[in-house]
């Protein structure tokens, strides 16, 4: 004949002890994934932003200076913390017209409070890359211009006791600068 008996006191506490050794170590270990998440997620928001620059410098810095024998504007210039670039890009029926009026001919970026930031004429600085940690122009080999971009996450690692970084380097050919056979004013 069987009798039902329950549990002594001693087997609840042990199994209590075991389920919170279970659960602890489970949470811990969650803990760690999403830890280990967060940081991969923002190794790759860096790599993405240090990936994007080229992308953008490529489309504004080369064509600096272009139809500059008609303004008397300054191409390109470089300054500790900017780069502005004056390109005569657009006008009517798509031709230059020796006007920086339009969208993206007049254009000033620098790297403050790492965040790439672009301001197209007369306008306001606007974040377009962030965590872009500083950026320095070597302009010494004209019309070679090199930049060095220095990309970072936007938080620390405990391990590393510091944000990691990405050096890229950029050079770009400024094609109006360029020595010609011929005379820059086609008149």
């Amino acid at each position: 004949m069987l009798t039902n008996r329950g549990f002594s006191l001693l087997e609840i506490l042990i199994s209590l002890l075991i389920s919170s050794i279970v659960f602890l170590t489970l949470c811990s270990i969650l803990d760690q994934f999403r830890n280990l998440s967060a940081h991969l997620s923002s190794l790759l928001e860096r790599d993405a932003n240090a990936w994007l620059a080229p992308l953008l410098l490529s489309r504004w810095l080369p064509s600096a200076g272009n139809n500059r024998w008609e303004g008397t504007w300054e191409g390109v210039s470089f300054e500790p913390d900017l780069i502005q670039i004056n390109s005569d890009i657009q006008g009517p029926e798509g031709f230059p017209d020796s006007q920086l009026d339009s969208s993206f001919e007049r254009l000033s970026i620098r790297c403050a409070g790492a965040n790439l930031r672009v301001k197209s004429g007369k306008g306001h600085f606007q974040p377009v890359l962030k965590n872009i940690l500083s950026l320095k122009v070597d302009s010494t080999a004209m019309p070679l211009v090199c930049l060095d971009l220095e990309a970072v996450t936007d938080r620390t690692f405990p391990v590393l006791d510091k944000s990691p970084s990405e050096l890229t380097q950029l050079c770009f050919l400024l094609r109006n600068y360029r020595s010609s056979l011929f005379l820059e004013d086609p008149l």
